[in-house]
């Protein structure tokens, strides 16, 4: 063989080597690309390469298309001018896509984009989640990443969710990987040692109650630490004082709503939350009594139902506005043993509930509750109408 063929089979070679490198890579790298995207308990079934949650800038991205099944959120789509506007009845997210821009109705902006990938429109639904105060969550199931979207109420947990959608989610995961349908048995579904737990899903919405002070940052180091979820419905007391907390718990994804008297409920209602619109440019429809719900006339929660707001009530009280916080981690948890499906538990802003929260959260985790804040659509849970 010549020394110029010698050197062009060389090259053929390396060329093939590199070309198999390359391929292998793609492979590898397309085995990450299926994301199951849940809404609302549905599976979003129509899922292909072309429009698959993707990620970017270390934030998770889905088309915008999909936003029409997240209730109440609406949008609208100019292609002319390439301007999405994310909605609902109170707050508005503009992404203007050719000026790589993105604010809301007051004009704030912020460093969230929406990316145009392969001729689709991704907005960032992570950051969406958090702005509308919907619940997001993402996981790794052993068929791979889940995203869950919730803005109702649900029943189930993330293993009761993939449980029951996994044939759904193989048939999904097969027509993605046909390569690998051939010769992989179906996955079967996973052992359940304790049926009992799986068929009683416990959802918690805390709801911290009163003002933002010297014990809230310990409240919300703890609430981070164990990645819960809460409600804090703030009284207007030193709340102009307390701009970096309410900022930072905002920021932070947790639900906000309004801790006011039986006097005069919907006057202080309308007065924090003016204090909130001037702060953080947001409001909120979610009311807690401090007296609780049943201290209301008739005319007052006609009233407040007129004006858009939710009552809600702390169904489990263990005792945190005037017990130690010894007593109320006990009385926490001996309610959350015999709690409903779904309920509320109502701790405040004090220094018992600062000394309990660790021993409440860790029991939480422990046996499996779901810790859930509040939308302004959510059905409330008060002592007039509570789910079992």
């Amino acid at each position: 063989m010549s020394h110029t063929a010698k050197r062009l089979c060389s090259s053929l070679l390396l060329l093939l080597m590199l070309t198999g490198l390359f391929s292998f890579g793609l492979e590898s790298a397309a085995r990450s690309d299926l994301v199951y995207l849940f809404i609302n308990d549905s599976l979003i079934k129509g899922m292909t390469s072309g429009n698959m949650p993707v990620r970017i800038n270390n934030s998770m991205y889905i088309s915008y298309r999909y936003l029409i099944n997240i209730k109440p959120i609406k949008y609208f789509y100019n292609e002319e001018i390439r301007l999405l506007k994310v909605y609902t009845s109170d707050n508005a997210l503009i992404f203007d896509i050719g000026n790589s821009i993105t604010y809301d109705q007051s004009g704030r902006i912020y460093s969230y984009l929406a990316e145009v990938r392969s001729g689709v429109l991704y907005i960032p639904i992570e950051f969406i989640c958090r702005f509308f105060n919907v619940s997001y969550n993402q996981f790794n199931s052993d068929l791979g990443p889940v995203i869950r979207i919730n803005s109702t109420l649900s029943p189930y947990t993330d293993s009761q969710l993939t449980a029951n959608n996994r044939a759904a989610m193989y048939k999904l995961y097969t027509e993605y990987y046909p390569s690998e349908a051939e010769t992989a048995d179906p996955v079967p579904p996973p052992a359940q040692s304790e049926p009992q737990e799986t068929l009683r899903p416990r959802n918690i919405y805390p709801m911290i109650c009163g003002p933002l002070n010297e014990y809230s940052q310990s409240l919300l180091t703890a609430l981070d630490g164990y990645n819960a979820r809460a409600t804090f419905f703030l009284s207007a007391d030193g709340l102009a004082e307390q701009g970096d907390q309410l900022r930072r718990l905002v920021c932070s994804g947790y639900g906000l709503g309004l801790y006011v008297s039986a006097e005069d409920p919907l006057g202080e209602a309308e007065a924090t939350n003016a204090l909130l619109s001037s702060m953080i440019f947001r409001k909120t429809r979610l009311v807690c009594i401090r007296e609780g719900s049943k201290a209301l006339t008739t005319d007052q929660r006609e009233k407040l139902a007129n004006a858009g707001y939710r009552i809600w009530d702390g169904i489990l009280d263990p005792g945190s506005a005037d017990r130690s916080g010894y007593t109320v981690g006990v009385n926490g948890k001996n309610l959350l043993k015999d709690a409903p499906v779904t309920s509320t538990l109502l701790l405040c802003t004090t220094a018992s509930t600062r000394d309990a929260m660790y021993t409440l959260l860790r029991y939480m985790q422990e046996n499996r509750f779901s810790t859930m804040t509040m939308g302004d659509w959510t059905t409330p849970i008060n002592h007039i109408k509570q789910y079992n």
